[in-house]
């Protein structure tokens, strides 16, 4: 499906990320894989192949993502898909949370997906790209929220405007912008935040609606969030 693309993942050393890269690896893309953990990273290239490779990278640090970028143009080639997948998940009351804290969250999950569309889109314009940024149901409005969680829903909030943003802003360049929102999945981080939460939504089952998005079959679509719903074991 993929065969002679060229696709970012951030994030891509564990959960959501991991699986994406991974799958879009299987069908085709040459994957380039970005975290801010490079032994994680070597795992997740050594299981997606010779097709793989790794940038350290955090995504909320401007000039890194500027680094990154200058190397995936200078010596790598062009960009047809970026997955933004890098986030933190971070759990505690508001009236306890330290503007610090709340900072940091939204450097990575929103405003780092920011800029790392923004420098993708000086690769895709002339040729037209897909991306598909990782909000959350928590940052779906109407849906139920959860105490504790308050700063994580205002960033994933951020990424589901912000897709909707470039959408319309992007698509006189054929680069369509849409965004998976996945209620509770089994990771490692919402294991890590929540470890008395049981989902069955797997990373691999939002990565197959990444490559969904990341595909031809998905060429009319542009602006969506896509939610995924989690039934919650006990």
């Amino acid at each position: 499906m993929l065969s002679g693309k060229t696709a970012l993942i951030t994030g891509g050393g564990r959960g959501i990320g991991k699986a994406a890269a991974l799958l879009l690896a299987e069908n085709g893309a040459r994957v380039i894989v970005c975290s801010r953990n490079g032994k994680e990273l070597a795992e997740t290239v050594a299981e997606a192949g010779e097709n793989a490779q790794k940038i350290v990278c955090d995504v909320g640090n401007e000039n890194e993502v500027k680094r990154m970028f200058s190397v995936i143009g200078g010596n790598r080639g062009g960009l047809d898909i970026l997955v933004n997948a890098a986030a933190v998940f971070a759990g505690a009351a508001m009236e306890e949370t330290s503007v610090e804290e709340f900072r940091r969250i939204q450097d990575i999950n929103c405003t780092g997906t920011f800029i790392v569309c923004r420098e993708a889109c000086g690769l895709m314009k002339n040729n037209g790209g897909a991306i598909v940024n990782i909000s959350s149901l928590a940052g779906i409005r109407g849906l139920t929220k959860f105490p504790g969680f308050g700063a994580y829903t205002v960033s994933k909030s951020g990424v589901a405007g912000l897709t909707e943003a470039l959408a319309a802003e992007w698509k006189e360049y054929g680069i369509r912008v849409n965004a998976v929102a996945p209620g509770a999945v089994d990771t490692a981080m919402l294991q890590q935040a929540a470890p008395d939460l049981y989902p069955r939504l797997t990373p691999r089952q939002v990565a197959e609606t990444i490559l969904f998005l990341c595909g031809p079959n998905s060429s009319a679509v542009n602006g969506a969030v896509i939610e995924l719903f989690s039934h919650l074991q006990k």
